[in-house]
């Protein structure tokens, strides 16, 4: 079983759990844009970089699932007016992906701050991050994360739950989630139904509501 440290370093190749809440515990998603905003923004800094396996919004706090890729490119210097890409391994990831991840909570507490008309910090400070290293773990920490809304009242069943990603995973569209990487952990998408059906004890590893 992990750790119970939630502010771990994050490298390249690993799994982890991610995740934050209002300070003081305020709203963090105010209208239903709000939610389709912060996810907007998780693609658009993370995407090139990062597998989401499970994410779920709620009004004060969220939760991710991802898994950071083994090497990545990002932008360097241009040369001849054309962008060049430079790859960096896992020593120096982690902390390239850390950085997009603030960009994402900058970016969205500066348009919650306008819209909302207040000023200050909006979420916690430090996101939290608690890396994933056994395969029983990350199988629980997928049905925590969807399974959020019913722990706290709001929802009866995870599909019910509009702003987590137990539909997208086991729709027939085309999604941004990693479902062939998460039917694999599973071994097949009927036990990953199986699995989120069940009664699980909670891991008493993540402090946060």
């Amino acid at each position: 079983m992990p750790s119970i440290k939630t502010i771990t370093p994050l490298r390249g190749g690993s799994y982890y759990h991610i995740f934050n809440r209002g300070i003081n515990r305020q709203i963090l998603f105010f209208e239903e844009r709000n939610f389709h905003y912060f996810l907007h923004l998780i693609d658009k800094y993370l995407a090139e970089y990062i597998s989401v396996l499970a994410y779920c919004l709620l009004p004060n706090h969220f939760h991710l699932i991802i898994k950071i890729n083994d090497t990545i490119r990002i932008p360097s210097k241009e040369k001849d007016g054309i962008p060049l890409l430079r790859i960096i391994d896992e020593n120096k990831i982690g902390k390239f992906v850390s950085n997009q991840f603030r960009k994402i909570f900058i970016t969205y507490s500066m348009e919650i701050n306008r819209q909302e008309n207040r000023t200050g910090s909006l979420f916690d400070k430090n996101f939290k991050r608690l890396e994933i290293t056994e395969n029983e773990y990350l199988l629980y920490s997928i049905f925590y994360v969807h399974n959020n809304p019913v722990k706290h009242g709001i929802a009866n069943y995870p599909n019910q739950y509009k702003f987590s990603s137990y539909a997208a995973i086991l729709s027939n569209r085309s999604t941004k989630i990693a479902r062939d990487l998460i039917f694999e952990i599973f071994d097949e998408k009927a036990a990953f139904i199986d699995y989120h059906s069940r009664i699980h004890e909670e891991r008493e590893t993540i402090i946060l509501e």
